[in-house]
C-alpha cells in the first residue's frame, strides 16, 4: 500500500468563520485553498512561495512585483511569525480585493509601516513608493518617488511631526481620493 498523503479537507468552522470574515462563499473560499496548497502544500507560505504566488496572480514581470511583494507579504503575516498560512492569505486577499476603501487603506497602511511601530515615517514610505514605481512602471526621473512622498505628507500630515499614523493615513487619504491611486497597490 502506497504512503499517499491527503490534505486535510477545511474544518467546518473555520471554513464558516472566513466566509464571516471574508464575505466569500463557501465554494469560493475551498478553491481559494486548494490553489493555496498547490502553491504549498505544507500549508505555511515563506516569502519565496509567497512571491512565486503572488507571481502567477498577476501579469507584470519579476521584477516589477519583486519589491512590494515584500511588503505585501510583511502586511498578510498578521502575527508576523515569517509565514503566511492560508488564513492570513485568504484575510488580506478578501480585504485588499473586495473590501471597503477604509479597510484597503487599513492594510496599506500595514505595507508601509515596515517597522510595525504604528506609525509611517518618510523613509518607510519612500521604500514602498519606489517598489510601487517599479510595479507601474512609473518613472523615477519625472516625479521622484522622494518628492511624490514629500507631496503627500505635506496633504495629510496633520500635525507636521513627519509621521503618520493610522488614522491620520487613513483619514487623509480618504479626505484626498486622488491620493489613493498613489499610495495603494490594490486599487481596480
Amino acid at each position: 500500500m502506497g504512503n499517499k498523503t491527503t490534505k486535510p479537507s477545511l474544518d467546518p468552522t473555520l471554513l464558516d468563520k472566513l466566509t464571516e470574515e471574508t464575505g466569500l462563499e463557501r465554494e469560493v473560499i475551498i478553491a481559494w485553498r486548494k490553489q493555496f496548497l498547490s502553491a504549498c502544500s505544507s500549508g505555511k507560505m515563506n516569502r519565496k512561495d509567497f512571491f512565486k504566488f503572488y507571481r502567477s496572480l498577476r501579469m507584470e514581470s519579476d521584477d516589477k512585483v519583486k519589491e512590494i511583494v515584500n511588503f505585501i507579504f510583511t502586511a498578510f503575516d498578521r502575527d508576523s511569525n515569517g509565514k503566511i498560512d492560508f488564513e492570513e492569505f485568504l484575510c488580506g486577499y478578501a480585504i485588499t480585493s473586495l473590501g471597503t476603501m477604509r479597510q484597503k487603506l487599513e492594510y496599506v497602511f500595514a505595507i508601509y509601516d515596515k517597522d510595525k511601530n504604528n506609525s509611517i515615517d518618510r523613509k518607510e514610505m519612500v521604500r514602498v513608493m519606489s517598489a510601487m514605481y517599479d510595479l507601474s512602471g512609473k518613472s523615477k526621473d519625472e516625479y521622484p518617488p522622494e518628492r511624490c512622498v514629500d507631496d503627500v505628507f505635506s496633504l495629510i500630515d496633520v500635525n507636521n511631526d513627519h509621521s503618520l499614523t493610522k488614522d491620520e493615513f487613513v483619514e487623509g487619504v480618504l479626505k484626498n481620493p486622488y491620493i489613493s491611486d498613489i499610495v495603494s497597490p490594490f486599487n481596480q
